[in-house]
């Protein structure tokens, strides 16, 4: 040990270590990845976004030299659904999805087989030929519509959101007026430029399972991985590379990903799947798809009494590793950096048949800030003030803070701890001292207008 000065980072231009290799086009992304007697694996999704399987016929496919292998869930039967790595309600955990579809398909791009060939193109040939007999049955598109059924004894709607403090009925009940509105919120997703991509490989001189492409959680991934596939986390490795984009959607744990490896032991060689863009904008996570029916109770001046909201996530055809993670949060941070001295919010968990969901930039966040700006420009309409000074009025003062919401998310306390919201939202020089104000940059700030 040694009594040197520590070198100093913060204030200072600090050059990128990672620039190098990708300007000289040496970047190393999952598709670059390759080992000798590779297989490489095509997934055969489903092209209905509800039916019964009657049957698979691989045979069709198996028969075309090249091609060594090809699964259906029976094949697979033994392998537990995919596990949740956050929000882990009990009552969701029937709604996993499988790594091949069991019984039903619940959306457009399921994937129902897989077949292993020894070149990418021999396999997308091969997976076209595999025949699926499907039984039709009733599309479920509205997440605040009738409940369905997910299966027997199931109902599509898994669990139900409840967060909340204050007198909420009685905040209405004695309030100068109210507004109402209903908000719809559709899917987005992310469209990076590298795809998913997984290369699954067994070492069997070291008895270790690597898996190459690999992205945002890979401890946990690789805990997963080794769980489903009953082996020791200390003989499962995975590998990142350079990655093209992640956006929150890429790196979860998917059923390719499980594959790849599954294979990898089965077969005993290397299995590499490149999605391609099309299966990219069916089959990785979409997000963010919300219906509110959000009202607000004010006194004469604008000021908000209380909030009450009710929504409906539309989840998809199945609970991810997110689970409840983005109804979640969008429930306990509605009230942003606003007054609200009651609060209840009532968050409807609904599966439907289009492609499931995950979390995607800010996810919760982006909603719940919606909905509370237009709510706030409907209060500025209904007493006839500008939608500035409205927010000026409810905005929680820096002389108030710390303030902590009787709220949770994701088992945190919500403590807005810092800040200078007025300021931030006006963002002029404050007249009272003439200067301009510095928030804490860890503090939480409206989004601006």
């Amino acid at each position: 040990m040694t009594d040197a000065p520590r070198q100093k980072l913060v204030g200072r231009s600090i050059a990128r270590k990672e620039d190098g290799p990708l300007l000289r086009g040496q970047g190393l992304f999952a598709a670059d990845v390759n080992f000798p007697n590779q297989l490489h694996m095509r997934v055969v999704r489903s092209t209905y976004a509800h039916g019964r399987i009657v049957s698979v016929d691989l045979s069709a496919a198996l028969a075309i030299p090249g091609v060594h292998a090809a699964w259906v869930f029976a094949d697979v039967a033994d392998i537990p659904p995919i596990d949740f790595r956050l929000t882990k309600i009990e009552s969701l955990k029937a709604y996993r999805q499988t790594i091949l579809a069991n019984d039903r398909v619940r959306y457009v791009g399921d994937p129902v087989a897989v077949v292993f060939a020894d070149d990418p193109y021999l396999a997308e040939d091969a997976a076209e030929q595999v025949v699926v007999e499907l039984e039709e049955l009733p599309v479920i598109l509205q997440a605040d519509g009738p409940i369905g059924d997910f299966r027997q004894g199931l109902s599509t709607e898994p669990a139900i959101i409840r967060k909340g403090y204050g007198d909420v009925d009685a905040a209405f009940r004695d309030a100068y007026a109210s507004v109402e509105l209903t908000l719809d919120i559709g899917r987005h997703s992310g469209v990076p430029l590298e795809t998913r991509g997984a290369l699954g490989r067994y070492v069997a001189s070291t008895d270790m399972l690597e898996m190459y492409g690999a992205a945002k959680v890979p401890h946990w991934n690789r805990d997963s991985i080794a769980r489903m596939l009953g082996r020791a986390p200390e003989r499962v490795n995975l590998f990142e590379g350079h990655v093209g984009g992640g956006f929150g959607i890429r790196g979860e744990l998917y059923p390719e990903d499980v594959l790849v490896c599954l294979a990898a032991l089965r077969l005993g060689r290397p299995v590499k799947w490149i999605e391609d863009r099309r299966e990219h904008l069916i089959a990785a996570n979409h997000s963010r798809q919300q219906t509110h029916h959000v009202r607000a109770a004010i006194d004469a001046d604008g000021n908000i009494l209380a909030i009450d909201d009710e929504f409906f996530h539309d989840q998809g055809g199945y609970m991810r590793t997110h689970a409840a993670t983005v109804p979640d949060l969008a429930a306990a941070m509605l009230p942003g950096p606003y007054r609200i001295p009651a609060y209840r919010a009532v968050g409807h968990i609904r599966l439907t048949n289009k492609t499931p969901g995950g979390t995607y930039r800010a996810p919760g966040r982006y909603e719940s800030t919606f909905v509370r700006e237009r709510l706030l420009d409907a209060v500025a309409a209904k007493v006839g003030i500008d939608g500035v000074e409205v927010r000026r009025r409810n905005l929680i003062q820096q002389s108030a803070m710390p303030v902590t919401r009787a709220l949770e998310t994701l088992g945190t306390d919500i403590v807005l701890d810092s800040g200078d919201y007025p300021c931030c939202s006006t963002r002029h020089w404050r007249a009272s001292a003439g200067r301009r104000c510095k928030p804490n940059r860890n503090s939480v700030a409206p989004m601006a207008n």
